[in-house]
């Protein structure tokens, strides 16, 4: 059955009950386990130079070493939940430009204008208490620094990160390097509409061709690495044209739901251990799955205890990825000791350490990202003056 005019189709709208609850508790698990990767990486010495070799541990630093595979469940979230508000915009001929734009910038530059000025005073304060060298200085081991940090402390290098250059013509700035998927996820939001549009078979011919074109050069802006990466957040954006998963049986939905969260957990650990350049588009596609077993088949209202916590992880995500590497980097360098082995002492202090960055995360949250909805109702009226004057004078009419 067709949908009725002036509502969105079916297959494009929003998330909503369990499913959204689920979807949340992805994406705050995803934030959650890059901050783990790198907390693991700057404190603990590698699993190969641990005395302690047994299936437990090795479960543990695997577990822990997930970063870049939680990033690719970020995009293929992103291409899922931006690329659908474009498509409902397209669905219901309400696309502007203006209003994408006013939506996306606030919601990105709230938490990251702050953000890289918190992180860059932690990186030249504990550069200067704590010295160059160690971990400032890329000298500890940790695979994910291993650069001189003062020499990425730069007006120029801040400058293209608030840009979203990081990755493509800028270093990330200071500490910061889980930054360069932030880039990515910005250039993808802008070359979307353009495919989106020149794709629809609303617009004239004209106006296809030209978004056709303007999807080439950026394309051609971001360098092929970052393009090819945008395949994956496009996966994202393919799960509204999914079929549903027919499961009436709440054994079936329960079933096919374990089955691809096991099937999500073994390809990360494939991914992390046989590392290959298909093995990122191999795990989008695991993540595009999940998802769309969790929109068929999440019925089951939630314990209020999983509904709350799943809110609340998932709604600071953005700020605890922003912020956590320089919390880190800036204790690790206050502690001052070399890499630890795991002992349970070890273990303690680092579920210490973590504590310390999520709620330092959740103060960032607070007085930042929870105003990204107040700061974008003050802005919208200078943004979308003529669309609200008319909206005004057709009303009055």
């Amino acid at each position: 059955m067709p949908d009725p005019p002036g509502q969105v189709p079916s297959h494009l709208r929003s998330p909503h009950g369990s499913a959204s609850i689920y979807l949340d508790a992805l994406r705050g698990i995803a934030a959650v386990g890059v901050c783990l990767s790198h907390l693991r990486d700057f404190f603990f010495v590698d699993y190969a130079q641990s005395p302690h070799h047994n299936p437990l541990m090795a479960a543990a630093y695997l577990s822990t070493g997930l970063g870049h595979q939680w990033v690719v469940v970020f995009f293929v979230l992103s291409g899922y939940l931006v690329g659908g508000s474009v498509l409902r915009s397209l669905a219901l001929d309400r696309w502007s430009w203006r209003g994408y734009l006013l939506n996306r910038m606030t919601r990105l530059w709230t938490v990251l204008v702050p953000a890289l000025i918190l992180g860059g005073t932690l990186d030249f304060v504990g550069i200067h208490l704590f010295g160059s060298n160690g971990i400032y200085g890329g000298q500890t081991g940790a695979h994910e620094l291993s650069i001189q940090v003062s020499s990425r402390l730069t007006a120029t290098i801040l400058a293209g990160n608030y840009a979203f250059l990081q990755g493509i013509y800028v270093p990330t700035f200071g500490s910061n390097g889980p930054l360069w998927s932030l880039a990515n996820e910005f250039w993808y939001y802008v070359a979307f509409p353009f495919l989106a549009c020149a794709l629809w078979n609303r617009p004239s011919p004209g106006r296809r061709l030209l978004n056709a074109v303007l999807l080439i050069a950026v394309v051609a802006f971001m360098r092929p690495p970052v393009a090819l990466m945008g395949l994956i957040w496009l996966m994202g954006v393919a799960i509204h044209y999914a079929p549903q998963v027919p499961a009436n049986n709440i054994l079936l939905r329960r079933g096919l739901m374990i089955a691809a969260a096991m099937a999500l957990g073994m390809a990360m650990a494939w991914c992390k251990v046989k590392p290959n350049p298909a093995a990122d588009y191999v795990l989008g596609l695991v993540v595009s799955g999940l998802i769309v077993v969790v929109l068929s088949c999440a019925r089951t209202p939630m314990p209020r205890a999983f509904n709350w916590t799943s809110h609340a992880i998932s709604r600071s995500s953005y700020t605890l990825y922003l912020v956590h590497v320089p919390a880190l980097v800036f204790l690790a360098a206050w502690i001052g000791s070399a890499r630890w082995i795991p002992s349970l002492q070890h273990l303690l202090r680092g579920v210490g350490i973590f504590a310390l960055v999520m709620v330092y995360a959740q103060i960032v949250w607070f007085f930042f990202e929870k105003r990204t909805d107040s700061i974008r109702a003050r802005i919208k009226p200078l943004i979308l003056r003529d669309n609200l004057a008319g909206a005004r004078t057709l009303t009055r009419a």
